[in-house]
């Protein structure tokens, strides 16, 4: 998303100075995120290690407390889920008033529920770490889980809309171009 909005942003003030200044931004950008991936990739289970089954919400006695860089991931996941989340509101808004959902394409918000179904799911189904309770699993995600499941439920009430207002004919796409 980012690299697609430098490139039109750019396109359209062309300068000499604009195709360095976006090489040197992406690269930055991809280092940055990189760069802690790569780092942990050398971590990996240990080949004695047996799988265990899930107990969905049980409460063990090994909570794991949030460490420095956790509490930066959950602060930041915390803030993303929020956006993420009322970014559906002005569109529901929108849709309320014009009593329309014209110029919105249901198959793009029935593949976007189907991504937050599955990535919530994902999250819901995924064994904590060795040590670490469900409770604390849970807590430890929770900002991803609210914008996955949050934005899932909106985009529910955004279904809804297209539903009651399939039928509205103040859609210019029923007008005929030319008058007859």
């Amino acid at each position: 998303m980012l690299s697609l909005y430098f490139h039109y942003k750019f396109k359209k003030r062309p300068s000499l100075l604009s195709a360095p200044i976006n090489s040197v931004l992406l690269f930055t950008l991809g280092l940055a995120c990189t760069t802690p991936l790569l780092s942990r990739a050398g971590s990996m289970a240990a080949p004695g290690e047996v799988f265990r089954g899930r107990k969905l919400l049980t409460v063990e006695p090994g909570n794991k407390p949030f460490t420095r860089q956790e509490i930066i991931g959950f602060v930041i996941g915390s803030v993303s889920s929020f956006l993420y989340l009322f970014s559906r509101l002005p569109q529901i808004h929108t849709n309320f008033l014009r009593k329309s959902t014209q110029g919105i394409s249901y198959s793009l918000f029935a593949l976007v529920m189907l991504g937050n179904t599955l990535y919530g799911l994902s999250v819901l189904l995924k064994n904590p770490e060795v040590g670490q309770s469900e409770g604390s699993y849970l807590l430890h995600h929770l900002p991803w889980l609210v914008g996955s499941l949050g934005v899932l439920l909106l985009d529910a009430i955004i279904s809804i809309q297209f539903l009651v207002y399939r039928n509205s004919s103040t859609s210019s796409e029923h007008q005929p171009l030319l008058p007859g």
